[in-house]
């Protein structure tokens, strides 16, 4: 890790961790997230009862409930195919299966789709040398340094560069940072996953063919499949990230896991080799056994001791082929695994694995029991009124006269934006002013207006079901989904509970509002939660604190002190006093 960026890294951190300020960016960088312009889901799958295409309708009940069952997973979208036909499609909570959704490094698999029709074209080969391609972009001690890494080991992982996603927030020139960064291992010699090796290859797709990887793919790829409404996050210069940033639908992602499961071939036709794909989906590097029960092929997972291949990305986003028997299982998920360390994969495995023939009797019985299954899934389990409505809308409008002004120091880096969001779009909040609620009868919801330092965000949550609300944080503009619950806690204080689903990403933001009678306190927590975010921060401050030079800093965040200044970021108490409203203003 270059000494500069390790510096500022530190800082980064600490600088994160301190609740009573508001973060500010290491490089700051134009809204990270594009706006995408939704026309609507093309060339949509047929949809049929999972046993015309010989699966059980009980054993998709059964394999759902398992997942709800399995807390730890917080689920978001199922979908699962056979025989180019969606038999099954469910989303949970305020989760919108037709939504594109960040998909962090499932979309890897589509970069090495995109080098693999390069390779078609003749235009690039396994064996060419990446500094070779970059030579008129990085110096000459750089290019000699790093002039065994091949196509083949960015696509199989096996660079050695340190310079990672991590260390990309402190830096503007990717490409350069990349060929001039330390290694830890010789080209082709062992597996160390790296995200930015991916965006080396989106930079060689723009190089070879002289178009951004989007605009590459578009007539080969996504126009043929009928792939419309996504978009790509860039890095500061401009270049498709590649190995993460991608925003497309389910059902998208599951046309892409249909082609790699044909061999390259759609509607007949092929737009990508066999050859290719094989190699794509055959192991390269041996990947450790803590990560999961899959190896590493050309970005794209295979499986160690079954006949899978996987598109995936960290929270719990994935394409699952089987090749055995055709199936497909995409899933979304807002978790805190970085591979493929939950239940989730035993679960999916175990549950369809096995041999299914072409077609098998309807079961209406079960059909129907999975369709009851199907509609508890979502905010308020299918219901379509508030019990005891009147109580609660008498005791709402008791709670809710008056505007809540924030009264807590830790306030400045409290914000609507989950926690992990605002670390992955580089976005961070500038703290909170105030909060003001009303309730709505006729919508049987309650209104909220949080007002940020910078913005106030205006958003309705359901008390029946979830309401849905674009909110702009930054020029970001991310559509949410939320759902209020009135309850009491041990102490019979009352309590408003919301969850903010940000649909689009794995990510949600849960308040819990304890009234008082001059104010309220706001217990903030999300999903991903506290776990996940503090090993990656420990990923960090390990590579800090393994590092001499910078002591100083890492004093600063080593031990009870780091967890404790991470709990005050993670799960904050900010108390607001209430301030009533003067009759005429």
């Amino acid at each position: 890790m270059n000494l500069n960026v390790v510096n500022r890294l530190a800082t980064h951190v600490t600088n994160f961790m301190d609740s009573k300020r508001a973060t500010v960016p290491i490089i700051e960088t134009l809204p990270q997230k594009p706006e995408i312009e939704i026309t609507g889901t093309k060339n949509a799958f047929e949809r049929v009862a999972p046993e015309e295409m010989g699966i059980p309708s009980a054993l998709i009940r059964e394999y759902i409930e398992k997942i709800v069952a399995d807390k730890s997973l917080n689920m978001h979208n199922i979908m699962i195919l056979r025989g180019n036909k969606v038999i099954f499609e469910c989303s949970f909570g305020g989760q919108d299966i037709t939504v594109p959704k960040m998909t962090f490094s499932a979309c890897k698999s589509i970069t090495s789709i995109a080098i693999g029709m390069l390779i078609d074209e003749g235009k690039l080969s396994l064996s060419d040398r990446a500094a070779d391609i970059f030579e008129d972009r990085i110096g000459v001690i750089d290019k000699l340094r790093t002039s065994d890494i091949t196509v083949r080991d960015l696509l199989t992982m096996q660079t050695g560069i340190v310079f990672n996603e991590a260390e990309s927030f402190a830096s503007t020139n990717w490409i350069k940072s990349f060929f001039s960064s330390a290694s830890n291992a010789k080209p082709g010699a062992e597996f160390s996953y790296n995200s930015l090796n991916t965006y080396i290859l989106s930079a060689i797709v723009y190089k070879k063919s002289g178009k951004h990887l989007t605009e590459y793919l578009k007539e080969r790829l996504f126009e043929p499949l009928g792939i419309a409404d996504i978009a790509w996050e860039k890095c500061p210069m401009g270049i498709e990230k590649g190995g993460w940033g991608l925003y497309i639908r389910p059902e998208d992602m599951a046309k892409i896991g249909v082609l790699a499961l044909n061999g390259g071939v759609w509607n007949g036709k092929r737009l990508i080799s066999k050859e290719y794909l094989d190699d794509a989906v055959t192991a390269h590097a041996k990947v450790p056994l803590d990560a999961g029960a899959f190896n590493y092929g050309y970005q794209i997972w295979v499986g160690r001791d079954t006949d899978t291949f996987l598109f995936n990305g960290m929270l719990g986003q994935n394409v699952l082929c089987f090749k055995n028997n055709g199936l497909i299982i995409v899933s979304n998920a807002g978790n805190g695994e970085l591979f493929q360390q939950s239940n989730y994969y035993d679960i999916t495995l175990s549950t369809f694995g096995g041999f299914f023939t072409e077609k098998i009797p309807q079961d209406k019985i079960e059909q129907m029991k999975l369709a009851r299954l199907k509609k508890t899934l979502v905010f308020g389990g299918g219901r379509t009124r508030l019990e005891n409505k009147a109580k609660v809308f008498a005791a709402l409008e008791n709670l809710f006269y008056g505007t809540f002004d924030a009264d807590d120091a830790d306030a400045a880096s409290f914000g609507l934006m989950p926690a992990i969001l605002q670390v992955s779009q580089n976005n961070y909040t500038n703290g909170t002013n105030s909060i003001r609620f009303s309730l709505d009868r006729q919508a049987c919801a309650v209104n909220i207006s949080f007002e940020e330092k910078d913005r106030t965000h205006i958003f309705r949550a359901g008390l029946v079901c979830g309401e849905k609300t674009e909110l702009s944080f930054h020029g970001e503009k991310f559509t949410v989904c939320a759902f209020a619950r009135y309850a009491q806690d041990e102490d019979m204080r009352p309590v408003l509970i919301v969850r903010i689903d940000f649909i689009e990403t794995p990510c949600s933001r849960i308040m819990k509002f304890f009234f008082e009678d001059n104010g309220m306190v706001c217990v903030a927590t999300e999903d991903p939660g506290a776990e996940f975010v503090a090993k990656s921060a420990n990923d960090i401050l390990g590579e800090v604190l393994d590092n001499k030079f910078v002591a100083l800093i890492a004093s600063k965040l080593d031990g009870d002190y780091f967890l404790y200044k991470f709990e005050k970021i993670m799960t904050p108490h900010i108390h607001f006093v209430r301030k009533a409203v003067v009759s005429g203003d």
